[in-house]
């Protein structure tokens, strides 16, 4: 069971989770973790490591820099001026943070695991970004990525259910991670959050959440327990989440291989 402490409706002809949500492309993904063979700074150890909840930088911080995430999980959040939090977005390896052209960052990143980012001044992130195509196809489909799944958030706060939302999100995070390669296999993975981790990202209450979890975990869709999930029916978890059917080879939730640059 998640910890209680405090930390895709598409009715298209064709529409299969994955092709939007979490799209895949028809050649291996990028991976922007090899940047660090790429930029000189980087091998000169410019890094930093994070605890659990330790923050890279505040909403509002200045940021001068450029990260992308080597190891770890962490969040992108908003605070409002009354305490109350919204998860924007969990980033996991491989992700760049700290692009906005704002001079003050419009989000902050807080760290669910122990993380380690890699830093990069701009002039150099972006120079490298002009030199290397495929360092600028890997941004380009991290960012698309990024853009499908802020859609599909926007979708579930706004229309599906409680339910339908605590499926979506489990259901995304499985596809992430099988596309990293990380997850132990296409259906089980470990799970660090909390319940105000998954409440705060779907603007729910933290009993809400309990509840729809314990629902899915009686209805057969899923176990959840000390912070690893395995999904017991993709099929099922793919409906509850208001999607199309998940095909036979299952290829629409398991995206395609993160391919490494080369050095």
């Amino acid at each position: 069971m998640i910890s209680t402490s405090s930390q895709f409706s598409n009715r298209s002809q064709g529409y299969r989770p994955g092709a939007a949500a979490f799209p895949a492309s028809p050649t291996p993904a990028l991976d922007c973790r090899d940047l660090e063979t790429q930029l000189p700074e980087a091998k000169a150890g410019q890094r930093r490591e994070l605890k659990p909840g330790e923050s890279l930088f505040l909403q509002e911080d200045r940021i001068d820099s450029v990260y992308v995430l080597l190891e770890g999980w962490a969040f992108r959040y908003q605070d409002l001026k009354d305490g109350r939090r919204q998860i924007v977005d969990f980033a996991l390896p491989g992700d760049v943070v700290g692009l906005n052209e704002a001079a003050n960052a419009p989000y902050g990143i807080e760290a669910l695991t122990g993380c380690v980012f890699a830093c990069y001044s701009r002039k150099s992130f972006f120079a490298l970004v002009g030199r290397q195509p495929a360092m600028g196809l890997a941004l380009v489909q991290m960012l698309a990525r990024a853009e499908a799944r802020a859609i599909e958030h926007l979708t579930s706060l706004g229309r599906r259910t409680a339910r339908e939302r605590v499926a979506h999100l489990l259901l995304e995070l499985v596809t992430r991670l099988n596309r990293l390669n990380l997850a132990a296999d296409s259906k089980s993975l470990d799970l660090p959050l909390m319940l105000s981790h998954v409440a705060d990202a779907l603007g729910l209450a933290n009993e809400t959440v309990c509840r729809c979890l314990s629902s899915l975990r009686k209805d057969g869709v899923l176990v959840l327990r000390e912070r690893r999930l395995k999904v017991l029916d993709l099929r099922r978890l793919t409906e509850e989440a208001n999607l199309s059917e998940v095909e036979d080879d299952e290829t629409a939730v398991t995206a395609a291989p993160v391919r490494r640059f080369a050095a």
